[in-house]
């Protein structure tokens, strides 16, 4: 069965990759020379290692340790002695990926009366398509803009930061990079808050400045139909813009269901990542329906024992410790 994935991002990538080998004859388009374009902080918590290659090329860091910050003052200092995660080179992680399955780059799809159509003229022949386009299919109101520094300062290869605020719903970073560090910010706001909120946290020279707009909006049910995956479904944790780990998950997911013959939306929605992600959605709801304020979730999600905070930030949690730091207002 042929099987025509559209986009060659985390999740794009990853489904072809499980499928490889299998009855699925699967084929990435991606409408781009490369892969990895898209600007992010590069963080992937651990466990993928198991699931996709990752090359020790493409590994920057081991992350061991997380400083969180509330108006600007260090509040968690959440040192681990186990691996937590890495800063990957996401390009080039990419590219590991996609010289092991088939991807046919500068191959723009479109959707046109109800046909596939490659760069505008070639008819797309294929058993099943799947939408991996990420935020691209999204709406403007189902995403949030993101910017992003690059710039020479220096942060230990181990360490990321996070930077929540009392006015935004939202948070900053600083994580490592090859050249220095990436800085960057997301949130419920315009670009032009986000960078005089950024200001403060900014260091080192300015090398390259980028932005992006992220999901936010909690998983679709109404995608959980097997022709999407990924950013394209909602898959990112809305609480901190993790995106490149529950796409992987959530193509895993989709693999697994086309393999066993079973019904995806059933089987995602059983999940844990289904779990995780619509809570933090939830909590992020509660914000906007002012349920609580931006200020409350702010001291909460710093307030709180660190190693519950960390689990919450990583999608690592249950029911219980959501009720310890929220109370059951919030649970999905």
């Amino acid at each position: 069965m042929d099987v025509s994935i559209i986009g060659g991002g985390p999740a794009g990538l990853s489904l072809a990759w499980f499928l490889k080998g299998t009855k699925y004859n699967a084929t990435v388009y991606e409408g781009l020379d490369n892969v990895g374009y898209k600007p992010c902080a590069w963080g992937l918590i651990t466990g993928v290692e198991e699931l996709v290659p990752i090359s020790k090329e493409a590994i920057i860091g081991e992350i061991k340790r997380f400083r969180i910050y509330l108006n600007g003052k260090i509040v968690h200092d959440i040192e681990s002695k186990r691996r937590l995660g890495y800063i990957v080179d996401k390009p080039l992680f990419l590219r590991d990926i996609a010289e092991k399955v088939n991807v046919q780059y500068n191959s723009k799809v479109i959707e046109r009366k109800g046909e596939y159509l490659v760069n505008g003229n070639q008819k797309l022949e294929s058993d099943m398509v799947i939408n991996s386009t990420g935020h691209y299919s999204l709406s403007f109101d189902q995403t949030i803009p993101a910017i992003q520094y690059i710039t020479d300062y220096k942060i230990d290869s181990d360490i990321v930061e996070f930077y929540f605020y009392s006015d935004l719903l939202g948070y900053a970073w600083v994580f490592p990079d090859r050249y220095g560090s990436k800085i960057g910010i997301g949130g419920w706001a315009s670009v032009d808050f986000l960078r005089q909120r950024l200001s403060s946290v900014i260091k080192g020279k300015t090398l390259f400045f980028h932005g992006a707009r992220v999901a936010d909006i909690g998983i679709l049910d109404d995608r959980l139909n097997g022709k999407y995956v990924g950013e394209a479904i909602g898959a990112v944790y809305p609480l901190t813009g993790e995106g490149i780990r529950p796409s992987i998950l959530s193509s895993k997911i989709l693999a697994d269901s086309l393999l066993k013959g079973k019904e995806f939306k059933a089987e995602f929605k059983s999940s844990k990542l289904y779990f995780t992600i619509q809570s933090q959605a939830k909590i992020i709801e509660g914000v906007k329906k002012k349920v609580i304020g931006t200020d409350v979730l702010s001291k909460m999600l710093t307030k709180t024992d660190p190693d519950l905070v960390l689990k919450i930030a990583i999608g690592d949690f249950g029911k219980l410790d959501l009720i310890k730091i929220f109370g059951r207002s919030l649970l999905p």
